[in-house]
């Protein structure tokens, strides 16, 4: 089967041109000097307590890899392997998805570890990081019900202004799942074949097996103890920016971690460093809770802004040392 190269030049372009759109998505038909208002009004102590929470995260990510490392007899310095992990955090500012593959191959090569025993192990993490982020969806559900509603009636609004278009697209939806039941219950026997089936099965297969393999290592409670305080650093950087600004200071625990799970949502859209998709989505969840959009876009601009320079400025740090640990002579 011939499967389509599309060249890295081509890749780039197209992430940059996405987030380019997104960020005039975002920004587009709003009040800049409303939203440069509300950015001056931030207390930057908090602004800098929430950079170094990032750091941190980043420092027990690191330690979470060694857990796994050691577990396959393949230790390193911790420190290497947290500044591995920042680089590898660097390089998605750069190139979506970049960083896993870069942070192994600088492991790689100041420990000498082969590429494909680092990519297994980062495949362990995402797992579980992929499971902790449902976990946490489900439980913002949940929790924060009442915000979640009023979001899907902030969209919904133009379409229940217009009953009939609202209908029309109701049984445009409805035809549609029901033709896609149909279809897959008629040709199940080539879909099971088709090489996108197949893509999905070795993904849910995948996911099975690093929640397996998490399951027999020698420190499993020390991955799970870093693994909830990583999450818990996620949630401690959004919820400290709220006291930086006057008007998202009175917000609770719950509507923090609702927008947390905004700003989550935000960094996995393919774009370089989550530009753009942040904004809006931060900013959304913001207004769901009663703010301007000006505000919320202030909020997102500040927030992302201080977990990008920590990212580049700590991935920076990273690579210098993992390259002069290199060039020491033995």
């Amino acid at each position: 089967m011939l499967k389509l190269k599309i060249p890295r030049w081509l890749r780039t372009s197209g992430f940059i041109f996405l987030a380019s759109f997104l960020i005039y998505f975002a920004f587009r038909s709003v009040n800049l000097k409303e939203v440069w208002f509300h950015v001056q009004k931030a207390s930057w102590g908090y602004i800098l307590i929430s950079f170094l929470i990032g750091y941190i995260a980043v420092i027990s990510r690191g330690k979470r890899w060694t857990i796994v490392l050691n577990h396959l007899d393949r230790p390193v310095p911790f420190w290497h392997a947290v500044h591995a992990t920042a680089f590898g955090y660097l390089m998605n500012q750069v190139l979506p998805r970049a960083g896993e593959v870069a942070r192994a191959t600088a492991l790689n090569r100041s420990d000498k570890i082969p590429v494909n025993i680092l990519i297994g192990t980062i495949i362990i993490e995402r797992t579980i990081d992929l499971l902790m982020m449902g976990l946490l969806f489900g439980a913002t559900f949940i929790l924060a019900n009442g915000e979640i509603h009023n979001f899907l009636t902030i969209t919904d609004s133009e379409a229940t202004s217009n009953p009939k278009t609202s209908n029309i697209i109701l049984i445009i939806i409805l035809g549609l799942i029901v033709s896609i039941i149909l279809f897959g219950a008629l040709n199940f026997k080539k879909i099971k074949s088709n090489i996108f089936f197949i893509w999905i099965q070795n993904f849910i297969k995948g996911m099975m097996d690093g929640i397996r393999s998490v399951g027999q290592l020698e420190n499993k409670w020390g991955f799970w103890r870093h693994t909830i305080f990583i999450w818990f650093c996620y949630f401690i950087m959004v919820y400290l920016c709220f006291f930086a600004f006057p008007f998202t200071e009175n917000l609770t625990v719950i509507q923090g971690v609702f927008v947390m799970m905004a700003a989550a949502f935000g960094y996995l859209v393919p774009v370089p460093g989550g530009v753009g998709a942040y904004h809006y989505l931060v900013a959304m969840a913001l207004v769901v809770l009663g703010r301007t959009y000006e505000q919320g876009l202030a909020f997102a601009t500040v927030v992302h802004a201080t977990q990008t320079l920590m990212m580049i400025s700590t991935g920076i740090i990273g690579f210098l040392a993992l390259t002069s640990k290199k060039e020491k002579p033995s």
